[in-house]
């Protein structure tokens, strides 16, 4: 009943519900990704660097190496790439660990273009789709007057709603955009903090725990 109701209503909308619809069927493919790759726990991996930070400790940069291997994640990456550099001098450790954090930074904000560009488009092809109906609704009042309520009730029902269907899209993806780029603020950040804490191990400069 309920798809038979939305086809209808796709329908009704005119082509321009067809974009519509693969846009909202992409931002919540792309909400569902990031959900799920952005979790603290898979980004960070704190098991993983709690074995690193021990192997380190104990001088056994093989088992360390060999821990950031385990599991692909921002973080194991940018403590690999230490590791492997961990040899080099304290300016060129520094600066690789630098760049291999700037090189994961790209894979955080994986999509979030493309959630942008659907919080900006959708409303706006909702408004050219209202528009092309209204357009429909001033050639029937032109050939057939207005003299007939409820077509014309109908035929401006139907030019809203692409607009109310861009917005519906519009809306909830802008929240969780806004909400994904404040959690890659905050990713970022801590996957700095950790990466000091990961230098100032490699050079026998640190004092506290991960």
């Amino acid at each position: 009943m309920n798809t038979a109701i939305g086809i209808e209503l796709i329908s009704r909308g005119g082509p321009l519900m067809i974009p519509l619809l693969i846009c909202s069927v992409l931002s919540l493919t792309i909400i569902i990704e990031r959900l799920f790759s952005l979790r603290h726990a898979r980004v960070m991996q704190i098991n993983i660097l709690m074995e690193i930070e021990i192997a380190i400790k104990k001088k056994d940069l093989k088992t360390a190496l060999e821990c950031a291997q385990k599991v692909s994640s921002p973080m194991t990456k940018i403590a690999e790439i230490a590791l492997i550099n961990s040899d080099k001098p304290k300016a060129d450790l520094k600066a690789s660990i630098e760049e291999a954090g700037r090189m994961e930074v790209p894979h955080l904000e994986k999509f979030m273009t493309i959630l942008q560009t659907i919080t900006v488009i959708t409303p706006l092809l909702g408004l050219l789709g209202t528009v092309m109906g209204m357009i429909k609704v001033f050639e029937t009042i032109v050939t057939e007057g207005t003299g007939n309520a409820a077509i014309l009730a109908g035929g401006i029902s139907e030019a809203l709603l692409t607009t109310a269907a861009g917005l519906s899209i519009a809306i909830p993806t802008l929240i969780f955009y806004n909400f994904f780029n404040k959690k890659i603020e905050h990713l970022i950040v801590r996957m700095e903090n950790l990466s000091v804490t990961l230098y100032e191990l490699l050079t026998n400069d640190y004092s506290e725990t991960m």
